[in-house]
């Protein structure tokens, strides 16, 4: 390979295609595609898919693992400040997440995060590092955001 490869659009395998779409609206992000089994919302840095799970697994030739009872990953959304995490914290309950963990002081770095869940189990992370954190040089450049 020439150069690193671009990792930066997530595809969650759901149950409900409509109950998720309109969870992920109502988080106010931003849709860019919509078909009857496909939906994608564009995130700074990221996009995030929208598949049946059942057609995903057909695809991954696996087999679909639903409600397996615990969390098996995450996708971390990094947020500015630390009030931010307990925004979208907020914004996420009203859209009818579970908060899985409220917003704390962050137990294995320096910083906030909390929980949640969608309405089918995806794991999120929101979660705030002050601008000494490594990783967070990281971040920012795969996502094109710099300074």
């Amino acid at each position: 390979m020439s150069e690193l490869p671009l990792a930066n659009m997530i595809t969650l395998g759901v149950q409900d295609v409509a109950a998720e779409r309109d969870f992920y609206r109502n988080l106010g992000w931003p849709q860019v595609f919509d078909s009857d089994d496909f939906v994608v919302f564009e995130l700074r840095g990221a996009v995030l898919a929208l598949f049946p799970v059942e057609k995903l697994a057909i695809d991954a030739r696996s087999r679909p693992e639903v409600h397996g009872g615990g969390i098996r990953c995450s996708v971390i959304i990094n947020v500015a400040a630390p009030g931010d995490v307990d925004a979208l914290v907020e914004r996420a309950r009203r859209a009818g997440a579970k908060i899985t963990k409220e917003p704390v002081e962050a137990e294995f770095f320096s910083g906030r995060d909390a929980y949640f869940a969608d309405p089918e189990g995806h794991f999120w992370e929101v979660a705030y590092a002050p601008p000494d954190n490594p990783i967070l040089d990281v971040v920012r450049r795969a996502a094109g955001v710099v300074g």
